[in-house]
């Protein structure tokens, strides 16, 4: 199956922007701190905000460019695709809804987490914990708690998901694979990897469980609307 870029996606276009906007911007005013007030805290911490939810998918690491990069190539190569397939209003609903759940997979994970560790969901108690932990563990139960979410990788691995369900035998690189392979075993290569990544701590700060939740509500809304 031949897939083409969609250069006129009405939808990708306009995300992109407010994307790279808001990127700029917590530059241009990094006095007012974006990046902390748009950024998705675990909704048991005291900086936690409902319109977070919506917000932390436009929000990107000043630290890191090639997360804005990464995020805005897939939501160009995939995106397109789905919008021209379903329209700009399904579109919209996966790719929302899919960074909505994938906030919740995450948020679930680090929960389990900080029970883990502590028994307990009381912050008071687990800021205790800390000092009884070793490094690992201390940086494992720190990030789980106080790490904010942010980025539009959720929602862009729900459009990945998606892309999954229509065009699933259409061909992709993946890392560390050094030839094409078909999107559907792509992306359980990636869920596996990530789920692997996430249990054993080997990318500290990467929301994996984000990036899993992401894809499975993509393709399950993706399913539901080819129905």
């Amino acid at each position: 199956m031949n897939v083409y870029i969609n250069f006129n996606s009405y939808a990708v276009k306009h995300l992109i922007s407010i994307n790279i906007l808001v990127y700029t911007a917590t530059f241009v005013f990094s006095q007012y701190k974006i990046e902390s007030l748009l950024s998705l805290y675990h909704p048991l911490d005291d900086q936690f905000q409902l319109y977070q939810i919506i917000t932390h998918m436009f929000v990107h690491s000043k630290r890191l460019f090639l997360h804005i990069i990464f995020n805005m190539i897939a939501l160009f190569m995939f995106g397109g695709q789905i919008e021209n397939r379903l329209g700009v209003k399904k579109f919209m609903i996966i790719y929302f809804l899919s960074g909505i759940l994938a906030a919740f997979f995450q948020i679930i994970f680090n929960t389990g987490v900080m029970y883990y560790f502590v028994k307990s969901l009381d912050f008071t108690k687990a800021i205790k914990i800390l000092n009884l932990l070793n490094e690992e563990q201390k940086i494992s139960l720190y990030s789980s708690m106080y790490s904010p979410m942010m980025g539009s990788s959720g929602a862009v691995s729900g459009i990945v998901g998606a892309f999954a369900k229509f065009f699933p035998e259409h061909k992709i690189f993946i890392l560390p694979f050094p030839f094409p392979i078909a999107v559907r075993k792509a992306i359980l290569i990636f869920i596996l990897g990530s789920f692997i990544s996430s249990i054993f701590n080997l990318s500290p700060g990467v929301a994996h469980f984000a990036h899993i939740g992401g894809i499975l509500s993509g393709y399950l809304i993706g399913n539901f609307f080819r129905k």
